[in-house]
């Protein structure tokens, strides 16, 4: 999967999911059909967090085109201790 970014704020990134083979486009449409955000989907959209911002963990995301493009509000983590507490 690729991902295309745009900062929003310090703290929020719209991030966009483009499938890059058949069998991405499948599991795209097979969520868009299903209509919910399960742990899948949110994991997508954590990869391509981590591929902007290594040190962030996802907040809340706000679906803009579901299940394709999504305003991912993150906190950043600095250290072991601060995982555990958020």
């Amino acid at each position: 999967m690729k991902y295309h970014y745009m900062r929003i704020s310090s703290t929020t990134v719209r991030i966009e999911l483009i499938p890059e083979d058949n069998a991405e486009k499948l599991i795209l449409q097979e969520l868009a059909q299903d209509s919910t955000d399960d742990l899948g989907l949110t994991k997508l959209f954590e990869n391509g967090l981590a591929i902007y911002q290594p040190q962030a963990k996802l907040i809340t995301k706000t679906f803009m085109d579901f299940p394709r493009v999504a305003l991912c509000n993150f906190q950043l983590v600095t250290n072991f201790s601060a995982i555990q507490s958020v």
